[in-house]
């Protein structure tokens, strides 16, 4: 037994996937404070002030939903393209 070499400890795993969620939420909580401003904006048929944060989230909901439509419709006519 003196000639066998002692035991290696337990390899722990890094936890990524918790070091990744602790960093995005860092980065979100940063995002909401640096862009806390209030800025004007017209859409169109009225003009309001509200915060620059609801502002880009606003606009990424407007991209995701026009995206995701935009997507349907190109889904819908390759299937009518093909059907012919």
């Amino acid at each position: 037994m003196e000639g066998q070499p002692p035991p290696k400890p337990a390899k722990r795993d890094t936890p990524w996937s918790l070091i990744v969620f602790g960093v995005l939420a860092v980065y979100a909580i940063l995002i909401a404070l640096l862009n806390s401003e209030q800025v004007e904006v017209s859409f169109v048929f009225f003009t309001t002030e509200i915060s620059l944060l609801v502002l880009v989230l606003l606009c990424l909901g407007i991209g995701f939903a026009g995206g995701y439509l935009f997507d349907r419709l190109r889904a819908r006519r390759k299937r009518g393209a093909s059907a012919q």
